[in-house]
């Protein structure tokens, strides 16, 4: 899901001669990073709410997107919108926000600068 919202580099040959020769190949292709853009105050204030949850052990942010969105996939959408990029990041007690509604998290998170 994550995917489709990146950019694919081909990385060729040229770069790794001796690697790519070892192991019989061509071209690699890596995904670019992904660069997610902050919610404004004004879409803040108008265009998102969110659902507070209470980080305890044993809870994981794909869990959370499944309570509330029905799919684990959207667990990079509760990454961005606390500003931890993965689970080690949250602590037991840390008040973790679950926006919604989620296809205006997703547009404003991947929209154009």
């Amino acid at each position: 899901m994550l995917n489709k919202y990146r950019t694919n580099i081909v990385v060729d040959s040229k770069l790794r001669e001796s690697i790519f020769e070892r192991k019989h190949l061509t071209e690699v292709v890596q995904n670019a990073t992904l660069r997610l853009n902050q919610p404004t105050e004004q879409e803040l204030r108008d265009e998102l709410n969110y659902i507070e949850k209470v980080y305890s052990i044993g809870d994981k942010m794909y869990k959370y997107a499944y309570e509330v969105y029905g799919s684990t996939e959207y667990w990079w959408v509760i990454a961005w919108f606390n500003n931890k990029p993965t689970d080690i990041h949250c602590k037991v007690g840390d008040v973790i926000y679950v926006p919604v509604p989620l296809d205006r998290a997703i547009v404003i998170a991947t929209r154009e600068k």
